[in-house]
Formats: structure tokens, sequence, C-alpha cells
């Protein structure tokens, strides 16, 4: 694909505002809310990006609220630069990367503005990097829900333990009614009191708040057979994060602007390997072999399985200072859809034995469910021919 070794065109740049490291976060919050992301300066030197979702990232966050003494640095952090040699794979490969939301464009040696998420959908409908996947091909499933008489407190729990930031929202009959984002709970939480004055009450408090008081309602689908393109268009002209996929009106999975991303860098990387690994920092790249042999052993045990060849497999690697390790795992079949898996742990080897087990595990149960359904099907065949 040609195409994507072309340097990005500076209209994809779009303008925003900078903050000094110091500034209260307060004092930040509707700028992050309208334009998306905003430039962090330390001593008028980059120093990082804060998003919409960063009012979130930190989920131990307690309450949901800053006080005047949080500075806006303490949310930032710091995502590659880009330039007028940044090429549209290259674009498309950080944004995947680093499950950023804008990154910053620098001319000479001054950040003049910040390229959004938005911009590389656009790029990959523009390229055509979709054309040949459904939607099922793409989604994140299984799907979560949620009852919309639960509170807000275990939403957020629900959240937390399957490591996700959405939730689909149903009633007692298990029927679809909305969708439940961390944003929105954010958005919420985060707002000053004058602009809340229910805040003002102490009864204000997640575990007092319900679901459906918070959920986005009607909710945004699409159906699974769908194509991923027309899923990836609607993500654009209806300026949303994500869509509920459905299938005979259930919700089966979720499809978001990081699995659109996700499946477009991974046809740019796969016709190298079918192993992508990415997020690596200067202390575990030494690693991405061994990394790539254990992951591959994992894939040629899958491929052994009938009817289940694996596409390919990407593993992101992230590492934080509360728990060190954390690492996603998205494995595409060629005839059995996507399986998603993630881990935890203290080491880097420790992280991965665990990812790659819940991969494994996942496959083998979604294999004995297609192998259940086919012999449910052959057993109603069989019994059908003997009535006529």
């Amino acid at each position: 694909m040609p195409e994507l070794f072309e340097s990005m065109p500076k209209e994809f740049v779009s303008s925003t505002s900078f903050y000094d490291y110091k500034t209260p976060v307060t004092e930040t919050l509707d700028k992050v809310r309208k334009q998306g992301a905003v430039v962090v300066l330390r001593d008028r030197e980059y120093y990082g990006v804060v998003d919409d979702r960063s009012l979130f990232r930190n989920r131990t966050l307690k309450p949901l609220s800053f006080s005047k003494s949080f500075s806006v640095g303490k949310l930032a952090r710091k995502l590659p630069v880009l330039d007028s040699e940044t090429s549209l794979g290259m674009l498309i490969g950080y944004f995947h990367d680093f499950s950023a939301k804008a990154l910053p464009y620098q001319e000479g040696n001054r950040i003049t503005g910040v390229v959004k998420r938005s911009v590389v959908v656009s790029t990959i409908l523009s390229l055509h990097m979709l054309s040949k996947a459904k939607v099922s091909d793409i989604m994140s499933s299984p799907v979560i829900g949620i009852d919309s008489k639960a509170n807000i407190a275990q939403a957020m729990s629900t959240m937390s333990k399957n490591n996700i930031a959405r939730l689909v929202v149903l009633d007692g009959r298990e029927r679809l009614l909305g969708l439940l984002s961390l944003r929105d709970i954010s958005d919420t939480l985060t707002k000053p009191q004058e602009k809340l004055p229910e805040r003002k009450s102490y009864t204000f408090s997640p575990s007092n708040i319900s679901v459906d008081s918070m959920m986005q309602s009607p909710v945004l689908t699409i159906e699974f057979d769908r194509q991923a393109e027309e899923a990836a268009k609607q993500l654009l002209e209806k300026h949303v994060s994500s869509l509920v996929v459905t299938r005979n009106s259930k919700p089966i999975g979720i499809v978001s602007v990081r699995d659109v991303i996700e499946s477009a860098a991974a046809t740019t990387a796969k016709t190298q390997s079918r192993v992508i690994v990415s997020g690596l920092d200067e202390s575990t790249r030494e690693y991405e072999q061994d990394l790539r042999d254990e992951i591959n052993r994992m894939v040629s045990k899958i491929d052994r399985f009938e009817h289940t060849d694996v596409d390919y497999i990407s593993v992101n690697v992230k590492r934080h200072r509360e728990r060190n390790y954390e690492m996603h795992a998205r494995l595409a079949l060629r005839r059995r859809g996507v399986v998603f898996a993630h881990a935890s742990g203290y080491s880097l080897e420790s992280t991965l034995s665990a990812l790659l087990a819940s991969v494994y595990k996942r496959v083998r149960e979604r294999k004995e469910s297609f192998l259940s359904g086919r012999r449910h099907a052959e057993r109603r065949y069989g019994e059908e021919e003997e009535e006529e």
C-alpha cells in the first residue's frame, strides 16, 4: 500500500490550548472537553498531553473530582511528537501503540497543535484499509452488561474488574436500553459544584446514582454482518467513540474507534509477521524477541486446532508504577472472529504467561461453542429428514 509511505498533510493539524505544568486542572477542564486534548509545558518545553480520557485514566482517583491544588501536569502523558516527516503508516502506528486520542505536532522546535484520532479514522477510510472486513471481524466481544437499576459504584467496579471502559445497559428482560462509559461518569462527577448543584448534597455519590440516569440512550447500534467501513463512517459522522454490535436485536459486542485503528495497524504489519508487539519501552525492548517466540509457540498450538487458523495476534505492553505490567491481546481467527484478553502482573514473564493462557482458553471455548452449535444443527437436520 504505497500511500502509507506518503507524508502526513499539514491540514491534519488542529489548534489546541497550552498550559503550564503547575496550572490547576480545574482551570483546564472546559478546554479539555471542548478540544479533546491540550498540551502541557514545563519550563516552556513540551511535557505531555492531557485528553478527556486523562480525567478517568487513573481509576483510583477517589472521589472523581480535583482540588485546586491538583496540577494538570500530574495527568499529562509524554506521547510521541509528529512532524512533517511523519508518514501515514507511522501516524496509524503511533495512535495504535499509544492508544492516544491526540498527538502533538511540531514545526521546527515548537509544538503548534495536535493531530486528533478522528483524522486517523478518516485516513483509514480513504485508504480502504478495512474494505474486506465485516463488523464481526473487528468488534470487541463478549459484551459485558449491567442492569439499568444498578448504581454507578457497581458499574465502576465492573469496569475495573474486567478492564473495560464501557458497559451495555440492560433491563430486567435483558433488552438493550443504553450504553455507559467511563467518560459519561467522569464528565458528570468532575463537573464543578456550581455547574452541578446536586453535588453539594451528601447523598450525591456513585453509590446513590443509578446507571439509567447517566447512560447514553438511545444507543447507536450496528448489525454484526455489516461492512467494517460502515461502522467507521458512523463513528465519524455521529462523533461517537463506539457502537453496540447486535445480532437479532441482541448485543453481542462493541466496535470502537480503538478497534478500527487496531485493525488497520494490524493490516499494515501482518504482511511481515503474524505477531505484532507494541508499547515496549527502553527497559523492555531487549526482550521483544523472547516475547515473540513465546507468542509464536502459543499461535502454533492454536493452528493445530481444526478450522482455527490464526490470521494475526497483536499484543500491547504497558508499564504501570502501581501494578508493574499490563498487557492486552487481540487475536484474529480467519473463520471465527476476534478473541480479546488482558492480564496484569509484577513481571513481564508472568504477565505474558497469564495473557497467553487467557487467549488460549478463549480460543478453545470459541471452538467448543462452534462445534456444539454445529452438532446441534446436524441433529436438527437429521430429525427433519426422518420426519420427511
